[in-house]
C-alpha cells in the first residue's frame, strides 16, 4: 500500500489544478521518467492526499466560470484566476465539467500517467466526454458529465477584501433529482451484484463503493433529502430496497454520532451488503405468509453467514473487506448476544453491528412484508424497538436514532385541525415540541398533489399554533409512497 506523500507548501487545490493542467502537456513531449514529469507527478499526488484528508473523494469542477472543490467555491485571486480560466477551457474541450478523484488503496505514478494519457487521447475523439466516461468508468478518477450542480456553500467577499462562507442553495429540486438517480443506481448495482454472485461470476467493489460515496456526499449536502430516500418502498423487490434503506439510515446515524466521512462510507457499504445472504434462502421461505417451522427458521437464521460468504467473494482490498464483514454477521446477534448466529466465543457487538441492527429493525418494521401486508407505523415501530432496548438494541444508539427520526418521522401522514393532510418532510433541530415541517397534500383531479411546505411549529400573534396534529397515519394505508411527494 502506498504511503501518503509529504504535503506541498502551496495551497492544495491550486497545486492540484496547476499540476492537472501541466501533466498532459508534459506527457506530449517528455517520457514518464523526465525530471519535469516526475516533479509534476509528485506535486499532483501531494495535492490529492492533502484534499483527501477530510474526505474519501475530491470533486474539482468548474461552474459558471468559477472553481469548486467539492461544494465549496475556491476564491481565485489575481495570480490564480488565469489558471482557473485555462482549466475551464481544458474541460470544455472535452465536454466535461470536472473530475471526481476517489481515494484508492494504492496510487502509483503509472496509474496517474495512464489517466493523463486518456485525457490527451480524448481530445482527438468526436465525443470526448463520452469517450472519457467509458474509458474511466471503473477508474479512481472519473469525469463529471452532469452539468447540473447544487452549490451548498460559496465564499463571498464581505466588502473588506475578506472572504466569508455564505450558504446558498442553488436548487433543492436539483438535489432531489440527483438523489433519486443515486437511489436508482444503487438499486441497479445491488440487484446486479446479487445476480452475478448467484451465477458465480466475479464482482468488483468499485460500483457499490461509488454509489455509497455519492450518498455520503448527498448526506453532507442535505441530510433530509437522503433521509427521504429511505421512505422508498418496492414491494416486489423488498430485499434490495431494504438493503439500500438500511444503508441510508445507517449513514445518517453514523453522521449523527460524529463518524468521519471515510467511516461513514465503510459503514454504508457494510449495511448495503448486510442481507446479501438472503438470496441463498429458498424464495418460498422469503415469501411465506404463515409462521416458520423450526426447520424453516433455522434456514432463515443462516442468512448472516451467507452474507459473509458472499462478501468474501467480492473483489476488494483485504483491509476494506475485513471491515465489511462485521455488521452483516452481527445485525441479528443482539447486544445481549442472545440472537443469531451463535458464536463459540461471545464478544461484544461492534459499533457498526449495533448501528445496522437498529436501522435494519426499523426499516423491516415499517415495510410491507409477505407475512405482514400492512406495515407498522413509524411511531409504533419506535415503541416496539424501545421494548427490546438493552437486549436486542443498543440503548444509547437507539436514543440517538429516535432523535434523528423525530417524534413524527419523515413520510408520516398527518391529519391537521385545519382540515388539511400533511406529509412530514423533516423536523428542524430544536423544533417547538418536536413539531415537523410538512408538505400540505392537495386533492387535484381525484388524486393527491404536493402543495405548500409549512412549519407546524409556527404560532400566531397570540402564541397559538396555526395548525395542530390530530392523528398520524402510515402512508401505505392510503396507498401512498412518501418518496413520490418528498423528492
Amino acid at each position: 500500500m502506498s504511503q501518503a506523500p509529504q504535503k506541498n507548501t502551496a495551497p492544495p487545490v491550486e497545486s492540484l489544478v496547476s499540476s492537472f493542467l501541466r501533466l498532459p502537456q508534459l506527457q506530449k513531449i517528455h517520457q514518464p521518467n523526465n525530471k519535469l514529469v516526475v516533479e509534476s507527478l509528485k506535486v499532483f499526488k501531494e495535492s490529492l492526499f492533502a484534499v483527501w484528508e477530510d474526505s474519501v473523494t475530491a470533486t474539482v469542477r468548474i461552474h459558471r466560470g468559477r472553481l469548486y472543490l467539492n461544494s465549496n467555491r475556491v476564491p481565485a485571486g489575481k495570480g490564480f484566476a488565469p489558471t482557473v480560466g485555462r482549466l475551464e477551457a481544458f474541460l470544455e474541450a472535452r465536454n466535461i465539467f470536472g473530475f471526481r478523484f476517489q481515494k484508492p488503496d494504492e496510487l502509483t505514478d503509472d496509474t496517474i500517467v495512464e489517466l493523463f494519457r486518456e485525457l490527451n487521447l480524448s481530445a482527438l475523439e468526436k465525443e470526448p466526454g463520452a469517450y472519457l466516461e467509458e474509458k474511466l468508468r471503473e477508474n479512481w478518477a472519473y469525469p463529471i458529465v452532469d452539468k447540473d450542480f447544487n452549490i451548498s456553500v460559496v465564499m463571498s467577499d464581505d466588502g473588506t477584501g475578506t472572504s466569508r462562507p455564505v450558504v446558498w442553495n442553488a436548487g433543492v429540486r436539483t438535489l432531489a433529482l440527483k438523489a433519486k438517480k443515486s437511489y436508482s443506481r444503487a438499486l441497479a448495482v445491488i440487484t446486479g451484484l446479487n445476480e452475478k454472485l448467484s451465477e458465480g461470476q466475479p464482482v468488483n467493489i468499485n460500483k457499490p463503493r461509488r454509489v455509497v460515496q455519492d450518498m455520503v456526499e448527498g448526506l453532507f449536502q442535505n441530510e433530509n433529502l437522503l433521509m427521504s430516500l429511505s421512505t422508498i418502498r418496492d414491494y416486489d423487490d423488498y430485499t434490495c430496497t431494504h438493503s439500500i434503506n438500511v444503508a441510508i439510515l445507517s449513514m445518517c446515524l453514523g453522521k449523527r454520532i460524529g463518524l468521519s466521512k471515510i467511516q461513514i462510507m465503510t459503514l454504508g457499504l457494510s449495511a448495503l451488503f448486510h442481507d446479501l445472504g438472503k438470496v441463498d434462502i429458498p424464495v418460498e421461505l422469503i415469501r411465506k405468509t404463515s409462521k416458520f417451522t423450526d426447520d424453516e427458521y433455522a434456514l432463515v437464521k443462516n442468512h448472516p453467514l451467507h452474507s459473509v460468504m458472499r462478501i468474501l467473494r467480492i473483489n476488494a482490498e483485504h483491509t476494506l473487506k475485513s471491515k465489511l464483514l462485521i455488521s452483516p454477521y452481527e445485525h441479528h446477534l443482539g447486544v445481549d448476544l442472545g440472537g443469531y448466529p451463535r458464536a463459540a466465543k461471545a464478544s461484544p457487538m461492534t459499533l457498526y453491528g449495533r448501528i445496522v441492527a437498529i436501522t435494519d429493525h426499523y426499516d423491516a418494521l415499517t415495510s410491507s412484508r409477505s407475512y405482514r401486508p400492512v406495515p407498522i407505523s413509524p411511531e409504533q415501530a419506535l415503541n416496539i424497538m424501545l421494548q427490546v432496548s438493552g437486549s436486542q438494541l443498543d440503548q444509547i444508539l437507539l436514543k440517538v436514532f429516535i432523535n434523528m427520526i423525530g417524534i413524527y418521522p419523515v413520510g408520516t401522514l398527518l391529519l391537521l385541525d385545519s382540515h388539511e393532510i400533511g406529509m412530514v418532510s423533516q423536523t428542524l433541530a430544536g423544533a417547538d415540541q418536536g413539531r415537523p415541517m410538512c408538505y400540505i397534500l392537495d386533492f387535484v383531479d381525484n388524486g393527491l398533489q404536493r402543495g405548500d411546505l409549512v412549519d407546524l411549529a409556527e404560532r400566531d400573534g397570540d402564541g397559538n399554533f396555526y395548525r395542530n396534529i390530530m392523528r398520524c397515519f402510515h402512508p401505505s394505508e392510503f396507498g401512498l409512497n412518501p418518496s413520490d411527494y418528498l423528492l
